[in-house]
């Protein structure tokens, strides 16, 4: 689906959604953003002559990298008009954006392609049906495994890659801090349990794509029973009491 925004430009967002777009940088915002990223590095820079900090400014930009400082300044300049495009626009992102350069050229706007991701497009349909129709459960005093295992079977929908990719990562990077502790690296892991480190990742990849699911039909179905998104006790209540 392609949607025109407040600002008379134009972002994609799709069923799963992912959301893309092109972002401009106005020359002005990046100027001032030069600035600010050179002032930066005076303060600290020491140059022959001059004691830390003191050197003029000129002196200390012609002393750096300026592929370094371009890019230092598009750190400072991106989230303010990235900020003020998703505020405009009225979108929900859920993970950080991606960014990949289209047009940097000095002296002039800067077009990036941005990709970014919100809430999925989903339908319940007859979810209570299907939990009352559950005939057992393995622990009476714990019902949610079926009752999760029932709302995956049945209700059907696709989550942004995008999301399932930042999930994955910020899982292998937990395990890999527990791991450090012990004095193991993920490679050790992986082969204790006869498996790659690529089929351990595919295997995290999996698992975040499932709980994501389930967490996007948790807040749905919440939303429906006018419970609020920190209020997850009740919404596992409700399904509980089908």
């Amino acid at each position: 689906m392609t949607k025109a925004t407040k600002d008379k430009s134009v972002y994609t967002k799709k069923a799963d959604g992912s959301i893309e777009f092109e972002l401009t940088i106005p020359k002005a915002d990046l100027a001032q953003a030069y600035k600010e990223t050179v002032a930066e590095y005076a303060a600290r820079v020491t140059l022959p002559g001059f004691r830390k900090g003191k050197a003029p400014i000129s002196m200390i930009e012609k002393s750096l990298d300026k592929a370094e400082l371009l890019a230092h300044s598009l750190e400072h300049a991106f989230p303010r008009v990235y900020s003020e495009y998703i505020k405009n626009n009225e979108l929900l992102p859920l993970v950080d954006p991606e960014v990949t350069p289209k047009s940097m050229k000095e002296g002039e706007d800067w077009l990036m392609l941005v990709k970014t991701a919100t809430f999925p497009e989903l339908t319940l349909g007859d979810y209570e049906k299907k939990i009352k129709a559950i005939k057992t459960f393995k622990d009476e005093k714990d019902k949610l495994p079926e009752i999760f295992d029932t709302l995956l079977e049945t209700v059907k929908f696709e989550v942004s890659n995008t999301l399932v990719m930042a999930e994955t990562k910020a899982a292998v990077q937990r395990l890999a801090k527990q791991l450090s502790a012990l004095k193991l690296t993920v490679e050790d892991y992986a082969k204790s349990i006869k498996k790659t480190v690529e089929e351990l990742v595919k295997d995290y990849e999996g698992t975040a794509k499932t709980n994501l699911q389930l967490e996007f039909i948790l807040y749905e179905i919440g939303k429906n029973q006018g419970f609020k998104p920190e209020e997850r006790a009740k919404t596992l209540d409700f399904l509980r009491k089908l």
